[in-house]
């Protein structure tokens, strides 16, 4: 499969389910995929990162070893569709050891930005608790922005998560 190609295509779900069916069976072409999340059109970065986030829904750990460069790939401004699905991937799949600093540390920086994506800020407090749950200390960085987005009503989204977070963070206080 010519990913480069397909990942040029339409942004429909049916060529995501395509590409993400076909990464899973082919799990060398993952690289490919993490590789264009960074590319220089946009359409292959932001079909690329959606890609990304539906492979963690077929299989949890076939993106393990991509974690390292996922979080390169979010120090170099990528599309939101890339913040998202980075996101998305570690609220959903293991957080492997070496990585939970990192994840932790991005996904905090995602909460705490103003003017990150409401879908970018709820993926990353989901995965930046997945951490909490792990080191119950830092439950108490998390939070405060937490609260502050219900408070500030970002989005109905947001309200709801932010609601079931905090409820699983207090818990980690006692």
């Amino acid at each position: 499969m010519d990913l480069k190609q397909h990942l040029r295509g339409r942004n429909l779900k049916w060529n995501w389910d395509s590409i993400t069916d076909y990464c899973v069976k082919h799990p060398k072409s993952i690289q490919q995929i993490v590789d264009y999340c960074i590319d220089e059109e946009m359409i292959i970065c932001q079909n690329a990162g959606a890609v990304l986030g539906k492979i963690v829904d077929l299989d949890k750990k076939v993106l393990i070893p991509f974690y390292k460069q996922m979080l390169y790939n979010l120090t170099q401004s990528p599309h939101d569709a890339v913040k998202r699905a980075s996101m998305r991937v570690w609220q959903y799949a293991e957080i492997t050891e070496e990585f939970e600093g990192e994840i932790f540390d991005q996904a905090m920086k995602y909460v705490a930005d103003k003017n990150e994506a409401i879908a970018v800020r709820a993926f990353a407090m989901t995965a930046a608790r997945k951490v909490c749950q792990k080191y119950p200390e830092l439950a108490q960085e998390l939070l405060p922005f937490v609260e502050t987005m219900v408070d500030q009503k970002l989005s109905s989204g947001i309200i709801s998560r932010g609601k079931k977070e905090l409820k699983l963070l207090r818990a980690l206080e006692t």
